[in-house]
């Protein structure tokens, strides 16, 4: 149970940091008040690494803000750490397999 309530906890705190950017390891153990090491053991018995982490929250994150707002591209990227808009598609298309733009209007792709 406590193994489970980390990597809840990780991804929590992995979405309330993503408007900063990429959030370190180091960081999010901290706030956590583990090792980095021992995070990392933790997320990878549920056999996932921590940049593999990120990437499902900011999937998730975009996924979910393409579907029920009409929050502006530019303005999702930003608010999942990315520079640009344009980043933040290839990134997006990459996940699911359309950009951004086609997954709001009913596209959808392959989302994880």
């Amino acid at each position: 149970m406590a193994r489970r309530l980390s990597i809840d906890a990780t991804c929590r705190l992995i979405d309330a940091l993503l408007p900063t950017g990429y959030t370190v390891i180091e960081d999010v153990a901290r706030l956590l008040c583990v090792s980095p090491r021992l995070l990392q053991r933790l997320l990878h018995a549920d056999g996932v690494s921590y940049s593999d982490m990120v990437v499902r929250c900011r999937c998730n994150t975009a996924c979910h803000a393409l579907e029920t707002t009409q929050t502006p591209v530019h303005e999702i990227a930003t608010s999942l750490g990315y520079r640009d808009a344009s980043s933040f598609s290839r990134a997006f298309r990459r996940w699911t397999g359309a950009p951004p733009r086609a997954y709001r209007n009913g596209a959808g792709g392959t989302h994880r």
